[in-house]
């Protein structure tokens, strides 16, 4: 049968061959070859204790009627985000960081509070940062609101319209 082909059909049969032998081989490859591994994707994990100081300080805010979230770090901050249109409720968050000591969480440092600007304009909010020291100080009646808020870092910000508010 071999014979009886033309040299050209002979080099067609010989290319086809060849073509499928490598076919052959790359999908061996694809299918013999182990699958990377994978790594889990790391999913920040909070540890019980924060999770319960984070409770505390939100029923320590409801004791204070004040509504909000509050967000532990595990840089050793704290962060309460207060919703509705008071900006003094910035002042009962300050002390909640206070009271969580004695309840044993913290102390915290710093302490930020992001609440409604004073100015009162749509979508403002101001971010207080004090620090722990300042604010134990305050507490004590060491130093009064004024020099609290002097040594406290504050920013204003535009919030995105379409942002939920707490």
């Amino acid at each position: 049968m071999w014979s009886s082909l033309s040299t050209r059909q002979r080099r067609v049969l010989i290319g086809l061959g060849l073509a499928n032998l490598t076919l052959l081989i790359v999908a061996g490859t694809f299918v013999l070859t182990p699958e990377p591994e994978t790594s889990p994707i790391p999913t920040p994990t909070l540890s019980s204790q924060a999770i319960e100081c984070r409770t505390i300080a939100a029923r320590l805010l409801a004791d204070h009627e004040v509504a909000g979230t509050i967000a532990v770090y595990s840089d050793g901050s704290i962060e309460f985000v207060i919703g509705g249109d008071d900006p003094t409720a910035a002042w009962d968050s300050l002390a909640v960081s206070v009271e969580m000591t004695q309840r044993g969480c913290g102390p915290y440092d710093p302490i930020r509070v992001d609440v409604p600007d004073p100015s009162r304009v749509a979508d403002r909010r101001l971010v207080v940062e004090a620090r722990w020291i300042d604010v134990l100080a305050w507490s004590q009646g060491q130093i009064d609101d004024a020099k609290l808020s002097d040594r406290s870092k504050r920013t204003s910000y535009t919030r995105h319209p379409s942002a939920a508010q707490p």
